[in-house]
């Protein structure tokens, strides 16, 4: 079997076996377009180097467990709408000392903000709940990772551990909060929720674990009825939401085009970035015994490294495997005209 591109070079490609539900085997063609953008906006095709299909999670640090997703996995057949991830820092404006910044992202129906602090540790006041204390002037630029948002896990005792399940790596779970005393606080929050009121809201940019929520509530119901009738397929009401990997305010149920005016402030040092793509329409067929099918793609993941001035679009479909892989003699993926 044969896979075809009519797709310039700053796309690549890969093709993985993959299987549903029902474990229903697929070949998803995946096609990832990679473009560079200078901090006035001005965007060009990445022709040199354009990213690769990942095709494992890499992490924000060498031990899974404890690190937050830097890029997610693309080994998947389906998932609804478009995520849009960013990677990179927030920058403090040029010239001026503040202890915080805010960074924020604008495209399409997504518009969230993080605000980010400088240094500051956890006090315990004579009345009322544990709380950040004043932040120090931000020196550097700060990561933009779970790692430094609310969260976190307490494992002093095994047998009853604590954790926060929408980010296990973050800052500020404990068993017993007055440990926290003078411990580095969580520098990144939601600033209409801050961390000195009663909210607890995990807040960044980058994409979130398998186990952690809400990705986890859509895995299924692995319970008795499943063990006797299903096992080992995925449960009958597993969701393919679960391959959405990041928080609710960063996805789009109505898939992205990818030429939606962009707006991101305070993640680069100008503080200022925003670009438009140009419109790419893709179309994926496959041949089986002669027979040319059409195949229903979408946008569905945008990963934007403000760091490395780069954008990156992703599409795929899921191709049917005949029971003889040889009858699927050919797949083309090819990029439509756009009026």
């Amino acid at each position: 079997m044969d896979v075809d591109t009519e797709i310039p070079a700053h796309a690549s490609r890969n093709s993985i076996p993959v299987k549903d539900k029902d474990f229903r085997e697929f070949l998803a063609p995946v096609i990832k377009y990679t473009f560079r953008v200078d901090p006035y906006g001005v965007v060009t095709p990445e022709d040199d180097s354009p990213a690769e299909i990942d095709l494992a999670d890499t992490y924000h640090g060498e031990e899974a467990s404890k690190a937050s997703i830097r890029r997610p996995s693309q080994v998947f057949d389906s998932k609804p709408g478009t995520d849009v991830i960013l990677l990179g820092h927030a920058h403090p404006p040029v010239g001026r000392s503040v202890s915080h910044v805010d960074v924020s992202l604008r495209v399409g129906p997504i518009a969230k903000t993080v605000r980010a602090h400088g240094l500051r540790v956890w006090q315990l006041p004579s009345i009322g709940a544990l709380k950040p204390g004043p932040a120090r002037p931000i020196r550097e630029p700060i990561p933009l990772i779970y790692e430094l948002a609310w969260g976190g896990m307490d494992f002093s005792d095994e047998k009853k551990p604590v954790g926060e399940p929408r980010n296990y790596v973050g800052r500020g779970v404990a068993r017993d909060p007055r440990t926290l005393a003078d411990m580095p606080a969580a520098q990144l929050e939601d600033p209409a929720k801050p961390l000195d009121g009663r909210s607890r809201e995990p807040a960044a940019f980058n994409p979130i674990h398998r186990h952690w929520q809400p990705r986890a509530s859509y895995a299924g119901t692995y319970d008795d009825v499943w063990m006797a009738t299903r096992m080992p397929l995925l449960p009958a009401d597993f969701d393919v939401r679960y391959h959405v990997c990041v928080p609710p305010d960063q996805w789009s149920a109505v898939p992205l085009r990818g030429d939606e005016p962009f707006e991101i402030l305070g993640a680069t040092p100008e503080g200022v970035w925003r670009f438009q793509l140009p419109r790419v329409a893709l179309g994926f067929s496959s041949w089986t015994k002669g027979q040319r099918t059409e195949h229903r793609t979408y946008l569905d993941t945008i990963l934007v490294d403000a760091d490395a001035g780069r954008v990156e679009l992703t599409w795929r479909t899921a191709i049917p495997l005949p029971r003889k892989y040889e009858m699927l003699e050919r797949v083309l993926v090819f990029e439509k005209d756009v009026v």
